[in-house]
C-alpha cells in the first residue's frame, strides 16, 4: 500500500476543494424560469425572466408611459435585437442578465438568484445597481439600460406616448 505524502494530501484537498466550488458554483445557477410566451429564437426562459424583472423596475406598469419594460412585446425587441447583432455581440448580451441574477451583491440580499428575491428585495438590489459607483457594476448597469433604450423606447406605442413621430421602419 502507497503511503500518502503531505504533499499528495495538500494537493488532492485543494483538488477537492476545487471541484466543490465548481460545482457550488455551477448548482447556485440552477433554477426554474416560467415558460415563454411567444416566439422566441435567442431569449432563453432564464434570460428572459431576468429581462423581464430588470425592464419592469426601469419601466413599471404604473408609469405614463404604455406596457411595461418586462411585457411581452418588449422581451420580442429584445430577441429581434440578439438577432440583429454579430455573434460576439450576441453572446455578450445574453451573459448581461446573468451578471444581474447571480450577483455577489445577493449574498446580503438573502438569495442565490434575483428572480428569488421578493419585489421589495428586487427593488432595493436592483437600486443598488443603479447608484454602483465602481467601473465595472456601473458599465454592467449602463448596459442593461442600453437594450432597454434600444427596444422598450423603440416601442410604436411609446413613441405616440411620448409624442414623437413614428420612424419609417422599412419592411
Amino acid at each position: 500500500m502507497q503511503q500518502l505524502s503531505r504533499r499528495r494530501f495538500l494537493a488532492l484537498g485543494v483538488g477537492a476543494t476545487a471541484v466543490l466550488t465548481a460545482a457550488y458554483a455551477g448548482l447556485r445557477q440552477l433554477g426554474s424560469y416560467p415558460e415563454l410566451e411567444g416566439e422566441f429564437e435567442h431569449l432563453t426562459p432564464k434570460t428572459a425572466a431576468i429581462f423581464a424583472v430588470v425592464g419592469d423596475f426601469l419601466f413599471p406598469d404604473d408609469s405614463v408611459l404604455p406596457g411595461r419594460g418586462g411585457d411581452v412585446d418588449t422581451l420580442l425587441l429584445i430577441d429581434r435585437l440578439l438577432g440583429e447583432v454579430n455573434p460576439q455581440m450576441r453572446i455578450m448580451l445574453l451573459a448581461l442578465p446573468l451578471a444581474f441574477e447571480h450577483g455577489t451583491a445577493l449574498d446580503r440580499f438573502g438569495a442565490r438568484a434575483m428572480t428569488d428575491l421578493t419585489a421589495e428585495r428586487r427593488d432595493e438590489y436592483l437600486e443598488s445597481w443603479s447608484r454602483a459607483t465602481d467601473t465595472t457594476s456601473a458599465q454592467l448597469w449602463l448596459a442593461m439600460k442600453t437594450v432597454f433604450g434600444l427596444t422598450y423606447m423603440d416601442r410604436l406605442d411609446v413613441a405616440r406616448a411620448m409624442g414623437l413621430a413614428p420612424i419609417c421602419r422599412g419592411s
